[in-house]
């Protein structure tokens, strides 16, 4: 399944290089390395990787290689971590974020274009659940909270491509610190419960606000 991660970052890609040519490659180049977006940003992203650090205090027994052994990746010691960020950051967050969010938000609000990509996004990670141990462990009940659970991470991760004029960076550091504090031996269980729990709050208040679902051409209006 390892190369099959990479396919949203290589469909927009290819779907920009024909439709667009240089300038629309050049365009995506250009927010895929966007770094200059303040330091909040980079804040929410060191502070949600900070939450993989809670089973040092909750989890008795955990080991150091606990909190890189990553659900569905090669036992690779801290390379882990650069495979993380560049397969399940850039990889899907170049297409999802990158390009399939990026189209909509031209034309719809953010909590529509949230919801349409969600749509998307988990129909994509079907294949997973015949090929990845951890997916086919899930069962109904787990199967149901994890769509519920992506739709939330859809949400976040729209607004903080948007809030950040429109950074894939950001929200690949992002997307990439979070699964470390859900994906890992050692986030199993707590680590995991309180950052899913932060994502859903966080996820709630940005749907609640009347700006989330105000299409652009309103906010020219108004």
């Amino acid at each position: 399944h390892l190369p099959g991660l990479l396919g949203p970052a290589l469909a927009a890609i290819v779907v920009i290089g024909v439709s667009e040519g240089r300038a629309g490659l050049a365009d995506l180049w250009s927010r895929v390395v966007r770094w200059r977006v303040g330091w909040v940003w980079y804040a929410i992203i060191a502070a949600t990787a900070a939450m993989m650090l809670i089973p040092i205090v909750a989890t008795p027994g955990v080991v150091p290689g606990d909190f890189v052994a990553y659900s569905g990746a090669p036992s690779a010691g801290l390379a882990v971590v650069i495979y993380v960020i560049l397969v399940n950051g850039f990889g899907e967050e170049i297409g999802w974020r990158g390009f399939l969010a990026d189209r909509l938000l031209d034309r719809r609000s953010r909590s529509v274009t949230a919801l349409i990509v969600w749509v998307v996004w988990a129909t994509w990670h079907l294949p997973l659940f015949w090929v990845v141990g951890t997916f086919r462990g899930l069962g109904v009940g787990g199967t149901i909270g994890w769509i519920i659970g992506i739709g939330f991470g859809s949400v976040i991760l729209t607004w903080m491509y948007q809030s950040s004029g429109r950074s894939i960076l950001v929200v690949a550091l992002w997307h990439a610190a979070y699964n470390f504090t859900t994906a890992t031996t050692a986030s199993a269980g707590l680590a995991a419960a309180i950052s899913s729990t932060i994502v859903i709050v966080a996820s709630v208040v940005i749907l609640c606000l009347p700006s989330s679902w105000q299409r652009p051409d309103e906010g020219r209006l108004a």
